[in-house]
Formats: structure tokens, sequence, C-alpha cells
């Protein structure tokens, strides 16, 4: 069992080794994505994606089940008046009515009255039920009809716009303060054309047994409201009942007819018949025109939506998916989301790993940048149609912030790996000090910089006072556990600001920047008391029972007569006096 046990330890080790820069950056960088898109850095380039999503997708069918009557600039021209009075409105109406529709929703407020007229739409109101009315609850309110308020016809007009002026979400309903829930005008115009149908909205019953009030069926379809945190949003408004509004499209993807048509009795009957008559204004001069998703911020001129289509939208999409089962759109949770950033940061560490790999094999001419930039671009080509693909089928699934988990794991482990290399270059790799290499090319530049300042530099050099007997009595696994130990302990006997190494064999040298003859031979004093205190068992030893250290220090103010090998030569030069003198000490030079 031992055995085995070892082995799998020996496998995951070397497992560790090879894919460490992988394993390290992963992770990292997923926590870093995942810390970034939380503070909501990430959300405005979620929603350009989403946005563009919406812009890339098929063209849909126009509506067979909704009809808009738009108020244009050219109707107002043509009319003279703002607003309609009520006359225009009731005679909008009765020929609305006349061709049977299902419902009619009224987007036009009606809170005070505009003669002429007042009576006939007093009438028309008192004899319509398939009539909704709308008042305005958010900003600044505005008041319903009192006639369709006292009938239980009214909706809201409301709708939620996010941070960057953009209609994403669907209100379907808010609870008043009084308790009682209203529904916004798409979604009671869906609701009472289905009604129709004997469809009704009903509590979805969960794997207990009991209701779920949250989630709500519709005929083929179940409706889940949208939490402030759900999708790119972070701490949204997600007060009522919203949902992701799945546009079908703008005004072109509804049957339309102009006012000034309808009044002049100038209209296909069949678009009205059955249908769901929405009437509202599209005039830019109105001011009720609101950026979606299909207004690109790269145009001069963004494309603004008139509210009544954007109500459409909202009763299409709630009719369709109910009568149709056409997808909502819906929002993976922030578990799955997390997986899906750190696959992708995984994703990237591989490939960034494999470029390394192929950089160390392989002497191209080409850039590496490029080949790795041309590496993480394959994938994350299909990280984003992939995203658009599930997002066709309903879902909305964060693409930015998984791509940017890819492309800073793909970047991250080749800086990752050359800090290691440089890092392995330098370091000793038994007893983790310095290495010579490391040694020489400090010792040249902080010989240059006490040059300049006339500063004292001193080193001192350390040898493992018999240390062949040690090996050959001990043998080698303990020498190397020996070498260790003295490395340790002359770490622990200098400076923080000197530089310990390893010279060689069991030989060890600390540079002292700023250190003249007296502190150089403290220090060194200090070195073999501190190596004597360890009192590593030496039996071989003709000095002591112990393992001792010889040191040599040497002093010098750096100059021109003189080089960093000088330095080292009188070293070496103290350190073989101090063999000479007995060993277990130091002497100075």
């Amino acid at each position: 069992m031992s055995r085995l046990l070892e082995k799998l330890g020996s496998k995951l080790a070397t497992f560790y080794e090879k894919w460490q820069a992988v394993l390290i950056t992963a992770p990292s960088i997923t926590a870093i994505v995942i810390g970034v898109n939380h503070l909501g850095v990430l959300q405005i380039l979620e929603w350009a994606a989403y946005d563009q999503f919406f812009r890339f997708r098929p063209e849909e069918e126009i509506s067979q089940r909704i009809t808009l009557v738009t108020i244009d600039e050219s109707d107002l021209t043509e009319l003279d008046q703002w607003p309609l009075s009520d006359e225009t409105i009731a005679k909008t109406l009765n020929i609305i009515k006349e061709e049977n529709p299902r419902i009619i929703a009224l987007d036009i407020y009606r809170d005070l009255v505009v003669e002429p007229g007042h009576d006939q739409l007093v009438e028309v109101f008192e004899s319509t039920p398939n009539l909704i009315g709308v008042e305005k609850v958010s900003g600044r309110p505005v008041a319903p009809s009192p006639i369709l308020a006292e009938k239980k016809q009214v909706a809201l007009a409301d709708l939620v716009v996010d941070p960057d002026s953009k209609v994403r979400r669907a209100l379907l309903s808010l609870q008043r303060p009084d308790g009682e829930i209203q529904t916004s005008l798409g979604t009671q115009a869906a609701l009472d054309y289905l009604a129709q149908e004997d469809i009704t909205l009903t509590p979805v019953i969960d794997e207990k047994g009991e209701e779920n009030n949250a989630k709500l069926q519709l005929g083929k379809a179940v409706f889940e409201p949208l939490h402030s945190n759900d999708g790119a949003y972070i701490n949204a408004d997600s007060g009522g009942y919203q949902v992701l509004l799945n546009y079908r499209g703008l005004e072109d993807k509804f049957d339309t007819i102009s006012l000034r048509d309808l009044l002049k009795n100038n209209f296909n009957r069949n678009l009205i018949r059955g249908r769901v008559i929405f009437i509202g204004s599209v005039a830019e001069s109105l001011n009720d025109q609101f950026y979606t998703p299909f207004s690109s911020i790269l145009s001069d001129h963004p494309l603004r939506t008139g509210g009544v289509v954007i109500h459409a939208n909202i009763s299409s999409k709630i009719l369709s998916a109910a009568l149709d089962g056409r997808p909502l759109i819906r929002v993976i949770s922030n578990e799955l989301e997390w997986t899906f950033i750190f696959i992708s940061s995984v994703m990237g560490a591989i490939v960034g790993w494999e470029m390394v790999v192929n950089r160390t094999r392989q002497h191209k001419v080409y850039s590496f940048t490029s080949v790795l930039l041309i590496s993480i671009l394959i994938p994350g080509i299909f990280l984003v149609g992939g995203c658009y693909f599930i997002f066709l089928n309903g879902w909305w699934v964060p693409v930015i912030a998984p791509a940017l988990a890819m492309f800073l794991s793909a970047f991250s482990v080749p800086i990752y790996q050359n800090f290691t290399w440089q890092k392995i270059a330098y370091i000793d790799s038994l007893t983790g000090l310095h290495n010579r290499r490391y040694f020489d090319s400090y010792l040249a530049q902080i010989w240059e910089e006490h040059k300049e300042k006339k500063m004292p530099l001193s080193i001192i050099l350390c040898d493992v006072d018999y240390f062949k007997l040690y090996n050959d009595h001990y043998g080698h696994p303990e020498g190397d556990k020996c070498l260790q130990e003295v490395a340790q302990g002359i770490l622990s006997a200098v400076r923080k600001t000197d530089l310990a190494a390893r010279f060689g064999g069991e030989e060890f040298v600390i540079v002292l920047p700023n250190a003249n003859p007296a502190v150089a031979m403290i220090a060194a004093g200090r070195v073999c008391e501190t190596i004597r205190s360890l009192q590593l068992e030496h039996e071989t030893s003709r000095v002591s029972d112990y393992v001792t250290v010889s040191c040599g220090s040497a002093s010098m103010v750096p100059d021109r007569s003189f080089s960093p090998k000088n330095l080292v030569d009188q070293a070496d030069i103290a350190l073989y006096k101090a063999k000479e003198a007995g060993r277990d000490g130091a002497y100075p030079n």
C-alpha cells in the first residue's frame, strides 16, 4: 500500500511539475475575472455583446397576432394637433371596434379632458370591454383615465431602462403599495388575448408539491423573474416582475396602419380582425422613444424605437411563448457562469502552455506573440460562436468574462513560465539560495553602484569544514540535507540587505553592501556561531563533534584600479588563512 501511495505521489508530483503554470494561472485568472465582473466592470461590454447577438440573429416573421396603429410626424402634420383631441381618439377607437379586434391597447395618456369630443370618448370607454388604457407610476406619474380606472381596464406604460439608456428587460407586472398587482400594457394585452383561448397564469408546482409563485406557467411557457445579478447584470433594480425581452424586432416586424390612413378608412381590415391592436406614437418629436438592442452605439445616430413598439414586442413575446413555444431568454446560474469562466481560463492556459513548449522545442522565424494571438483567436471564435448558438436557443450566456479569462490565461502562462525559468536559472535547486551565476551578475552590478557612491563593499566566503569526510561517512543524501541546513543557517545569520548564494560544492558566499571590514568580521563570526548552534552531528570532523564552517572576509571601496574578481580573490585568501588557523572560525583580509 505504501509503495502504491508513493508511486501515486510521484506521478502527481510529475504532473504538477509539468502543468504547474496552467494549474496556478487558470484558477488565479478565474478568480480575478469573477471579481472584476462582480464589480460591474464588464457589464457594459456584456450588454454590447448581447445587443450584437440580437442584431446578428436571423430576422423573424411579421407577427400575425398584433397590429400597430401608429402616430408619426406625417400624422401630426396632417391632423395639426397634439395631444389628440378626445374626438379623434373616439373616432379611431370606433373604426377599430367595427372590425372586431380581440384587444385594443391604447398607449396614449388620457388623464385630462381634451375637447372637442369628450362625451363621445366617454361613451366609447364605457362601451368597450376589450379596451386597455395606460397610466405611468415611475418617475413623473401620469394618472389613468378615471373611467377606465373605474372599470379596471388600465395597465402600466412604464418601461425598464438600463443605465446605458437601452430597454432590454420587460416589466410584466408591479405590486402597488396597497398590495394590488398591476400588469404592464403589453402583458395585459397578451393575458386578455390568451384568456379567450382559455389559457391563464398558474403557479408552477415544485418538487415538494408546493406552489412556486415566482415561476408561472402560461400555456407552453414557464416564466421566471429576473434577479438583480442575473446574466451580466450587477445589482440591477429588479423590482416588480421582470424578464428579459426577447424582441421580435422593430416596427417592421408588425403590420402597421398609420392614424391618417385609419381615419380615412384606407387600410386592410384583415389586419385588425381578431388581433391585438396597439395604438401609440412613433413620432420623434413626441419624445416617447427608446434605445433597444437594435440601436448600435457605432452609429452616429443610434436608432430609437417608439414605446408602443416595445409594448407590442412584450405582448408578442408572451403570446408566441405561450401558444407556439417560442423560447424565452433565460440566464444560467452564477455557479454555472463561474464554471464556464474557469473552463475558458483553463483552455486559454493550455493554449499558452503549448505555445511555450513549442517555442522551446522549435526555433521558428515567426513571432511568438503572433502565433499566440492566432492560437487564442481560434478558440475565441468558437467561444463566441458557441454563446451565439446558445443565444439562438433562448439562453443568455455572458461572453466577455469567459473570453477575457481565456485571453488573460493564454498570455499569463508564458509570463509565469518565463519567470519560473528565470528563477530556476538563478536559484540553486538544492539549497534554495541564489546560485553562482546570479552571484556573479549581482556582484558586478553592485560593484558599479558602490564605485559611483564610493561606499565600502564586503564579501564573505564560507566553506563547510571536512565536508568530503561527512559525505563519505553519512552518504550523499545526508550530505545534501547538511548543505540545506547550513544554507538556511547562513541565511538567518545575515542582514536582509545581504545576499547569500551557493558559490560551488560546499562553499557559500555572502555579499554585504555598504559594509566595512569590522562589519564584515562581525557577520562572519555570527555565521560561524549560527552553524555551530545547529548542532549537526559530524563524527568524522577533526575540529568538532558537529558541523562547522570556516569564513574569510574581504572589504574594498570599489574604484577603477580593482575589479569584483579582486574582491573575491581577497576573500578566498582569507578563507585559506582561516583553514590554516584551525578552521571553525573567521579570518579577515
